[in-house]
């Protein structure tokens, strides 16, 4: 079952979360890039990186804590179907 839930969470991050489709979506990622324009242009080069390095390392959390919340929803919702089911 691990595998198959890996595999969803693959196809799903890739087919339906990675497109950028509403208004607030795009105003987001237009903010993001002027601050990041705008932080490049006052830090220094070490600045630069260690600064990068911080967000890389948010967005690796904020990346996990996605695939486990949405893994653990998974789980729920097969455990709820079967307990609704009379599976139990």
């Amino acid at each position: 079952m691990k595998e198959t839930l890996e595999k969803l969470w693959n196809e799903y991050l890739e087919d339906g979360c990675a497109v950028i489709d509403t208004d607030r979506e795009r105003e987001l990622v237009k903010k993001a890039a002027e601050l990041h324009s705008t932080a490049n242009e006052l830090l220094t080069g070490t600045q630069k990186e260690a600064v990068q390095e911080y967000v890389d390392a948010l967005n690796d959390i904020q990346s996990l804590f996605a695939r486990k919340a949405f893994l653990k929803g998974c789980e729920f919702a097969v455990s709820f179907i079967l307990e609704a089911g009379g599976s139990k």
